[in-house]
């Protein structure tokens, strides 16, 4: 039952294969994450969690984005959120740990090290495939079953916890960034 009302509640996501920004769901079938959406939170990204977004209502007016989805933009080689703040908000690997980040409004400011590249996209019929080079993980924050996950890019040389589990990220287009900008 869980299923079928995810796949319904996705139908609404799914336009053409040329959109500029995208949804993404984890897929990894006998988890706990499977199917949920991705979230931008707290600068960053997770499963399980709601997202946070603001617009300056008063400068910005029924321009606003509702700012309840994450959305991103790109992803062949570099990958950016499905914001519209001037200048962006850019995802990256923070190189310490793996945990994937964005950056703030109006600020480009990363860590030093701080790996941008390493993303390939491919549409599909219903869904496509958002890839990082060595990999996705989401590992629980709290109970392994009943989450959040933080989402990780696998990074050599960083012992992840054997509670996190590997995913395919699928995507899903969509017409329109869905924030203003990403807290």
């Amino acid at each position: 039952m869980k299923f079928t009302l995810t796949a319904v509640a996705l139908t609404g996501l799914i336009s053409s294969a040329s959109a500029q920004y995208f949804g993404v769901i984890a897929a990894h079938s006998t988890a706990p994450i499977h199917l949920q959406p991705l979230a931008a939170n707290g600068e960053h990204i997770w499963i399980g969690k709601k997202t946070s977004s603001y617009c300056p209502k008063a400068q910005v007016g029924k321009a606003c984005p509702k700012g309840k989805f994450t959305t991103f933009a790109g992803g062949e080689k570099t990958l950016g959120m499905g914001a519209i703040v001037p200048g962006g908000q850019q995802v990256y690997i923070d190189p310490t740990c793996g945990a994937l980040q964005y950056t703030i409004a109006h600020s480009a400011s990363m860590p030093e090290g701080a790996i941008v590249t390493g993303w390939s996209i491919e549409q599909g019929e219903s869904f496509g495939t958002l890839s990082w080079k060595n990999g996705l993980l989401a590992c629980p924050v709290g109970d392994a079953e009943e989450g959040p996950w933080k989402v990780y890019g696998k990074l050599k040389g960083i012992k992840y916890s054997k509670d996190c589990l590997g995913f395919d990220a699928l995507t899903t287009n969509s017409t329109k960034a869905s924030a203003w900008q990403y807290t």
